[in-house]
């Protein structure tokens, strides 16, 4: 298993973080428009008292080797779950691919801190792939795509926050 963190700073409180977090059309502005994923569909949260959930389908655009491309196929996609514990204001999900989702497991946690207006979001990823003599090679392409598209979500999340001030 791969694990890493990314920090990203961002000129917001920790309360709109969140408010923007779960408003379905910041993030299909954010996935879509700004990351330049193929689609992005969201399911209403579902509020369970200490948890809230919310689910989302995606079709990425990825970079990938030409094995892994050609091992994924030319459809990949995947469907977010994810998990809000209110308590702790911690985002937990997992991801299941559309192929292969029984070899590869993806999945991460989302805490922000802050002060004012002044917040850093931090990402703790994960991925896991259990498959003969590409393992590492598909771990290593899926860090490498997931560093960017959370690379690219913040300077995207910046750029917004500096359009839309509070």
């Amino acid at each position: 298993m791969l694990e890493f963190t990314l920090h990203h700073p961002l000129s917001c409180s920790v309360d709109r973080f969140w408010s923007l977090f779960f408003d379905p059309a910041f993030t299909h502005e954010m996935i879509v428009d700004g990351l330049g994923f193929g689609s992005c569909d969201i399911d209403p949260i579902r509020d369970e008292g200490a948890i809230r959930r919310r689910d989302m389908r995606v079709t990425p655009k990825l970079d990938l080797p030409a094995a892994v491309a050609k091992l994924l196929g030319p459809r990949l996609g995947y469907t977010e779950h994810g998990r809000f514990t209110v308590a702790t204001h911690t985002w937990n999900y997992d991801i299941v691919l559309s192929v292969l989702s029984e070899r590869i497991r993806m999945g991460g946690t989302v805490t922000v801190d802050g002060e004012g207006d002044r917040c850093t979001r931090h990402s703790k990823l994960w991925v896991e792939v259990r498959i003969l003599g590409l393992g590492g090679l598909v771990e290593r392409a899926a860090e490498r795509n997931m560093r960017d598209g959370w690379n690219k979500s913040a300077e995207w999340i910046s750029g917004w926050l500096a359009q839309h001030p509070a």
